[in-house]
């Protein structure tokens, strides 16, 4: 590919990224006009002009502020934006195919990423459609099995599911377990094992330093969806190298 077509896919990945603010804001408070809808400062209630409303350049230009209330943008908003946009290129640079099919799995990481350590709850609305279409995109030849997908979500739903029925639900939530199956049918089981074993790392790395800093407690709730989607996307991009790394340290 071109530089052009990255800086395309750049721009496609901001403008989808803004389109995913908003839907996970308006999810959450059951607001209506998702497509249609105009959009306001949260703070102020001031409708947002087209110049306000450019991902990434009016956030900059207006320097983090409402330009009525001089409130604070939300941080997440351009952290969105800009990982949606970074996420696009990388998954092209890395040669996944088919490259949508790539694309609308790391609208789907973006989403679940943001959504849970937001609000620390996964919507069905999103997260079943999602499930479905990974099952369908197994039926293309240039991706994984569809038993292999399956094998994936089975063994990682179950897996949650035990920890749910243990703890009580105390663990891991009902979300985690629709997080687990979309996983599985995009990694496959071999990855969606490793996946979640860096899930649970990066989750027990970041959990031990807030309890360090005082920043949290043992009683605090942490969303895990987002350790699943790091450990998702590092299956992903280094899955195979990893096994094979792992597998030629067994044989010698």
């Amino acid at each position: 590919m071109t530089i052009s077509i990255y800086i395309l896919l750049f721009i496609l990945g901001v403008l989808l990224g803004s389109f995913l603010s908003v839907l996970i804001h308006r999810l959450h408070t059951g607001e209506k006009g998702i497509i249609l809808g105009s959009s306001f400062c949260p703070k102020c209630n001031k409708k947002l002009s087209p110049l306000e409303l450019i991902p990434l350049i009016s956030y900059l230009l207006q320097k983090g502020k409402c330009k009525k209330c001089k409130k604070h943008i939300a941080w997440h908003y351009p952290v969105l934006e800009l990982s949606t946009g970074l996420l696009f290129v990388v998954i092209a640079m890395t040669g996944f195919t088919p490259l949508p099919i790539y694309l609308g799995f790391t609208l789907i990481f973006v989403f679940i990423f943001f959504y849970d350590l937001l609000y620390q709850e996964i919507p069905d609305e999103i997260m079943l459609p999602a499930i479905i279409l990974a099952a369908v995109s197994t039926l293309h030849p240039e991706t994984i099995t569809f038993l292999d997908g399956l094998y994936g979500a089975l063994a990682l739903t179950l897996f949650f599911l035990a920890q749910i029925i243990i703890s009580r639900g105390k663990w891991i939530g009902g979300g985690d377990l629709r997080i687990g199956a979309f996983m599985g049918f995009v990694l496959g089981l071999k990855l969606t094992i490793l996946a979640s074993f860096f899930g649970y790392l990066v989750g027990a790395i970041i959990s031990v330093g807030l309890l360090i800093t005082g920043k949290a407690d043992r009683k605090t709730m942490i969303a895990f969806g987002p350790f699943l989607i790091i450990g998702t996307l590092i299956a992903l991009f280094y899955g195979q190298q990893l096994v094979d790394w792992y597998l030629n340290l067994i044989v010698l």
